[in-house]
């Protein structure tokens, strides 16, 4: 199975007809696996995508994660979950998720959360993100 090219496209309409656009895709950099995200990232619209991409690349051994957010428009706190959710799932087996690209709006969502620090760990490119994996490899799994 190849996960080196995941793409995800949905878009949905919402109560007052506002569309929420949202990709997935998904592509091996340097030690990590790079999922960007591209549009407005819904977690309780879009989570699921977020999952089954995670868990895909989990299976196949890919468990350092970088996810870039730098074309990422909006995110509401169901997606900052999900987020979470993936983080502890690579965890468990000895991966990390590492955050790139975080514009203005999306960082200042997660360091109100404090969630920046202490939870994720961003860099201001994918390259530095990925690369961070050789300098500062994740702990092992509990």
């Amino acid at each position: 199975m190849c996960i080196a090219r995941v793409f995800l496209r949905r878009s949905v309409q919402g109560p007052h007809e506002t569309l929420f656009d949202m990709s997935i895709s998904v592509q091996d950099q340097y030690q990590a696996s790079v999922v960007q995200i591209k549009g407005k990232f819904l977690g309780s619209v879009h989570g699921s995508e977020l999952k089954d991409v995670l868990d895909q690349l989990k299976e196949a051994g890919k468990v350092n994660v970088v996810v870039d957010l730098g074309a990422t428009d909006f995110m509401d706190s169901s997606g900052i979950g999900m987020l979470i959710g993936g983080l502890t799932t690579m965890r468990k087996v000895g991966g990390e998720v590492r955050l790139a690209n975080l514009e203005k709006r999306i960082r200042n969502l997660f360091m109100m959360t404090r969630l920046l620090g202490p939870v994720f760990t961003a860099y201001d490119s994918v390259a530095a993100a990925a690369e961070s994996f050789r300098t500062d490899p994740p702990a092992a799994a509990e």
